[in-house]
């Protein structure tokens, strides 16, 4: 029994790809996986720099709350919290500044 041939659509192939079909494709390819390293880098770069700033913010907090003048526990557990909290809404704010994945980052 014959099958049909089933009719050939337009972006199907009709044979083999020709060299410089291939070379095209292979170019294509490339300069996306460039554009991609190149978005990762900048993104892994912003947010390595928004790190070690937020780092060197509570490195600033615990060395005045070290020098300031020795008050009550609470006092001290307070200081702590503020800084803690400093902390927690500076992630906050970088993560939800983060261009979500695949996307570029917002300038």
């Amino acid at each position: 029994m014959a099958q049909a041939k089933k009719p050939q659509q337009e972006n199907e192939p009709s044979g083999p790809m020709s060299p410089e079909r291939m070379q095209q494709f292979g170019e294509q390819a490339r300069a996306l996986n460039e554009q991609i390293v190149d978005a990762a880098t900048k993104v892994g770069q912003d947010a390595l720099q928004h790190y070690v700033d937020w780092l060197q913010a509570i490195a600033e907090e615990q060395r005045t709350l070290a020098s300031s003048p020795q008050g009550s526990q609470m006092d001290w557990f307070a200081s702590m919290m503020k800084a803690q909290a400093d902390f927690t809404q500076q992630f906050a704010k970088m993560v939800g500044g983060m261009a979500p994945f695949g996307q570029q980052p917002q300038s």
